[in-house]
């Protein structure tokens, strides 16, 4: 899968839930994701980080090799509302099934700087 796959599927997959990808390229090894959110509020909402990492463990079931993944959120009046990352290791890991659900997101969260 490249990354124009890659964009296309977490644009279709996402938008019904109030994310839409902005900006998406791989950079130095790093898949960088940019994305506004329709959620109300400030800071960055977790449950579509959840979403978006969700979306990148079915396109690497699917044959996207997974890379380290660095988002960035804004809101739809287009301020950053902060940002967060995944490193591939733990995307691999939780495919095999070395690091739960639970830790991957719990991983992932606390990455979060807004």
């Amino acid at each position: 899968m490249d990354e124009t796959d890659l964009c296309e599927r977490l644009e279709q997959r996402l938008m019904s839930h109030g994310v839409y990808v902005t900006d998406l390229e791989t950079e130095e090894g790093t898949l960088r994701i940019a994305y506004e959110t329709a959620t109300p509020g400030a800071g960055v909402p977790q449950r579509e980080v959840g979403r978006v990492l969700n979306r990148l463990l079915e396109a690497h079931r699917d044959g996207w090799d997974p890379t380290d993944v660095r988002g960035v959120v804004s809101g739809i009046d287009g301020e950053e509302r902060g940002t967060w990352r995944a490193d591939g290791d733990w995307l691999v890991g939780h495919e095999q099934g070395d690091l739960s659900d639970i830790d991957l997101s719990q991983k992932v969260l606390d990455t979060i700087e807004e």
